[in-house]
């Protein structure tokens, strides 16, 4: 099995990217810095950066320190929270004793703030019903003795008082400037715990920061601008872009009148240098496929070997994937080490894999998470195939069956329907496959796609001679339409999707325009989405109308989601759906009629709509 953990060995071959950050990140001249290490979920981001701290760890006078940003997701104050783990990590870290005894004290500084907070919002209350004489009421909702209601009090006063003497300004602290005046306190004493001989820089690095609610990432970006970013120290912070900018529109909208793109200046703002992780080509993702399988069957240090040959042999960068007879070359040259059993049971699974990870590549839009959930699923259904069929399930067909299912669900439940049916042979999908082959197939057909012919291409390649019922039950949790796991769509399309999400009449122009230009896989993956939420009642109808017009391949399907849809249509619907009729009047004929059955569109708007094309 490969865990969804950041990889020991750089199977993603992202060492130059390393190189170059922990070169940024080691230069006295760049710091205070920012890096932003933009990538997909499952990109590996978190592998990148366990390579660039193995590049740091041993530097002189660098220390390297890494959070995860989700630790801190149930915090009521994330920030004080986030501050409070980095000072203890760097208290561990440092050498100095002089340089420790600064770090505990500001720890403590944190736990004033932490306790401001909490004192504020829990025990002040108690402080200010007494202070307006009538503490009754709010007394009435503490338990306990006369003598421990009056310790809460007298603690909660002596609390805030102390956060006054401690460390907030001794000016009156509703002065404006308080706030301000408390942050560069705490950077001036950060800043002057930084300055050793011993220490020339101090790495952060941020991880897990897009797996946050967007209150949290905000407060983390804000902390990490506002209290720790002082000379001496360089940021590292990993995360999709996308998801920083949604977070940043959640908490700063567009101001109305305003042409300013909030997201972006504020990411200028918070970091200096952007760092692209670029998806990996579907040539970078067949290699990964057969790399993860050999891992699984070399020992460690073996693999470690193999995967620096390649390295140093620039076969990543060639323009041809890495074939499984170079692998068993590479690994018979360097007299590598399998693990128990490993050559035999690699050759099986190896041989499988290399035939369908071309078009298996295809389906998982440069995602290495996305590759070793695969895998995952393989063995593990090859696994169950054992143990309910012994010998007698062929692992290739399982194989494609479990890439029909990852490209395209509907089919594989449609291929199921058909199985149903078998006889000697089957005969729906015989005639399908034959029609597709040979051209003779609608164009809107969704066997029909680049993707599928491909699919039908890998051996076995006449699938309707076998009888799939054990293999249909192996994979019965697919049999049923599943959610939309968007984790491997590209960015191209999530941001055509926020876009079809937040638009208005007059801007889905230019989204069609840039739809036509993303690739057939990516147009797939924004009409499952679309699709859906038609369905669900979800889509604003001149949505629904500019892409029924202008997607002719997506017709049948957009009509079969309006036809499944149960919301009633309102009258601000009805001039996008007279458009539609007007544009294809056989297609939306039947969905007008399925509609009036289904309670969605009355006799009256259907006559409305039709008497307007007459007119």
């Amino acid at each position: 099995m490969w865990l969804d953990n950041a990889s020991d060995i750089d199977i993603l071959f992202y060492e130059p990217y390393a190189r170059i950050i922990a070169d940024i990140a080691k230069n006295e001249q760049y710091n205070p810095l920012t890096v932003g290490v933009f990538g997909l979920w499952g990109a590996g981001k978190s592998t990148l950066l366990k390579l660039i701290g193995e590049k740091l760890k041993s530097q002189d006078g660098i220390i390297c320190v890494t959070i995860n940003a989700w630790m801190f997701e149930s915090y009521d104050d994330a920030k004080t929270a986030i501050m409070e783990a980095l000072l203890q990590e760097l208290k561990e870290e440092v050498p100095v004793e002089e340089t420790k005894k600064k770090l505990g004290k500001l720890i403590k500084r944190v736990d004033w703030f932490k306790l401001g907070t909490k004192a504020i919002s829990t025990l002040a209350p108690v402080v200010a019903s007494v202070a307006t004489g009538n503490p009754l009421p709010m007394l009435l909702n503490v338990t306990g003795s006369a003598e421990e209601i009056g310790n809460t009090v007298k603690n909660a006063a002596n609390s805030i008082q102390s956060l006054k003497d401690e460390y907030w300004k001794e000016e009156d602290a509703s002065n404006d400037e308080s706030t301000i005046n408390n942050i560069r306190k705490f950077r001036e004493e950060f800043s002057d715990a930084l300055k050793s001989d011993d220490i020339k820089n101090v790495v952060v690095m941020i991880d897990d920061l897009d797996r946050c609610r967007p209150e949290r990432i905000i407060e983390i970006l804000e902390v990490i601008k506002l209290f720790l970013s002082v000379d001496r120290t360089t940021f590292i912070i990993a995360a999709d872009e996308n998801v920083i900018k949604y977070s940043i529109r959640e908490k700063y909208p567009p101001m109305n009148g305003f042409d300013v793109e909030l997201d972006k200046e504020y990411i200028e703002k918070i970091i200096q240098l952007p760092i692209y992780i670029p998806e990996l080509s579907a040539k970078d993702i067949q290699n990964y496929l057969l790399l993860l399988v050999t891992q699984s069957y070399l020992e460690q240090e073996s693999f470690k070997h193999l995967i620096d040959k390649i390295f140093e042999e620039k076969r990543t960068i060639s323009g041809d994937v890495i074939t499984l007879e170079e692998i068993n070359k590479s690994i018979g040259e360097l007299g590598l080490n399998w693990q128990d059993g490993g050559q035999t049971a690699f050759n099986e699974t190896a041989k499988i894999i290399d035939e369908i990870r071309e078009i298996v590549a295809s389906t998982l839009k440069g995602n290495p998470r996305q590759a070793k959930r695969f895998l995952n699923t393989f063995i593990t259904k090859r696994q169950l195939a054992k143990i309910y069929y012994g010998d007698e399930i062929d692992i290739s067909i399982l194989a494609k069956l479990l890439v029909l299912q990852k490209l395209d669900n509907d089919l594989f439940i449609q291929l199921n329907e058909w199985n149903k049916e078998f006889d000697t042979e089957n005969k729906e999908f015989k005639e399908i496959r034959t029609k597709v082959m040979e051209g003779n197939v609608d164009a809107q057909n969704p066997w029909n796609t680049s993707q599928i012919k491909k699919w039908l291409e890998c051996k076995p390649v006449e699938l309707e001679k076998y009888r799939l019922e054990k293999y249909f039950y192996l994979t019965r949790e697919n049999l049923k339409r599943s959610s939309i796991d968007e984790s491997g769509f590209s960015k191209n399309t999530k941001e055509i999707l926020e876009r079809i999400g937040r638009a208005k009449s007059g801007q889905m122009v230019a989204i069609i325009k840039d739809m036509e230009k993303l690739r057939a896989e990516e147009i797939a993956d924004t009409f499952k989405v679309v699709v859906s939420k038609i369905e669900k009642g979800e889509m604003k109808f001149f949505v629904v109308r500019d892409l029924f017009l202008n997607f002719d391949a997506y017709k049948g399907k957009i009509v079969d989601a309006i036809e499944k849809s149960t919301v009633p249509i309102k009258a601000g619907d009805m001039a996008a759906l007279r458009t539609m009729y007007n544009s294809d009047t056989g297609n939306m004929n039947t969905v007008l009629e399925t509609m009036v059955k289904r309670g969605t569109l009355t006799d009256e708007q259907i006559t409305e709509i039709k008497e307007q094309r007459k007119s």
